[in-house]
């Protein structure tokens, strides 16, 4: 296959999931994590309780139909037991005989039309919205950016951030004196044509985020800091002073997760 005319070859499926873990000690966690931030007994109490019930369950460590509607990951989207998640499926990728690249197409399947959104951070379309409720920051693919990038790399990003409900930020200001921060996760994939994909997950340090390649749970990190995170929104003794919608503090990162794997599938061109 590697031959005069190249080689074309496909890119693994990508997924990230955010979700608030409900482990076994997790109120006695979360009192700690409060009390160390100054939140006094009654309030904690009461914030981790209502976080505890909020906690999301696992979610599966593996899905077999990630693209079908009514596949297991398609199922499990709709059912909204995450904070949020990221999906890049996979994609080809075609080089030359000289090992530049030819063509790539990347697909975004949370945008309607499935192509690549157009940028609009501030204004938001009902196209570039997430169809479980998320709105995404849009993301891009670069083929040949020679200041900065390699004419045989593809590099492709998707970020998500995502905030509590203006009802429920009142609600923790009431109980702890915070606005709440974004949580986010940012997914940078380098795809080589020597066929070496480098994908590197930045995310904030709360809550839990796993790692799935082809539709398989590859990496996990766990959400740590809570006290930290929930002050990281910033201190706002008056409710009405809260940040405006869009607006607002990100959430300190945590500990990034990272693939490294050469594809060995090749497509016969």
């Amino acid at each position: 296959v590697l031959s005069g005319n190249g080689i074309i070859f496909q890119t693994p499926d990508v997924l990230t999931v955010s979700y608030i873990k409900d482990q076994p000690n997790f109120s006695m966690y979360c009192d700690k994590q409060l009390k160390d931030i100054g939140i006094s007994l009654v309030s904690r109490t009461t914030a981790c309780k209502v976080l505890k019930d909020s906690a999301n369950n696992d979610p599966p460590t593996s899905f077999s139909n990630m693209n079908s509607i009514g596949g297991d990951f398609d199922k499990w989207a709709r059912s909204k037991e995450y904070r949020g998640y990221i999906h890049i499926p996979s994609f080809n990728v075609k080089c030359d005989a000289s090992g530049n690249l030819v063509t790539a197409n990347p697909r975004d399947p949370d945008y309607r039309n499935k192509e690549n959104p157009t940028k609009s951070p501030d204004q938001v379309d009902d196209a570039e919205r997430n169809p479980y409720g998320y709105t995404k920051i849009p993301w891009y693919a670069r083929s040949k950016c020679p200041n900065e990038y390699e004419p045989a790399d593809v590099y492709t990003e998707d970020l998500t951030t995502s905030r509590l409900s203006n009802c429920s930020r009142y609600a923790q200001q009431e109980l702890t004196g915070t606005d709440a921060p974004f949580i986010f996760t940012n997914i940078n994939m380098k795809v080589c044509c020597n066929r070496q994909v480098s994908i590197t997950i930045d995310r904030s340090v709360f809550p839990q985020t796993r790692l799935y390649i082809d539709g398989k749970m590859v990496g996990e990190q766990e959400q740590t800091d809570l006290g930290q995170f929930i002050s990281s929104g910033g201190r706002q003794p008056d409710p009405s002073k809260l940040s405006k919608v869009g607006h607002g503090k990100i959430a300190r990162s945590g500990k990034s997760l990272t693939y490294n794997k050469k594809v060995e599938k090749v497509i016969p061109a």
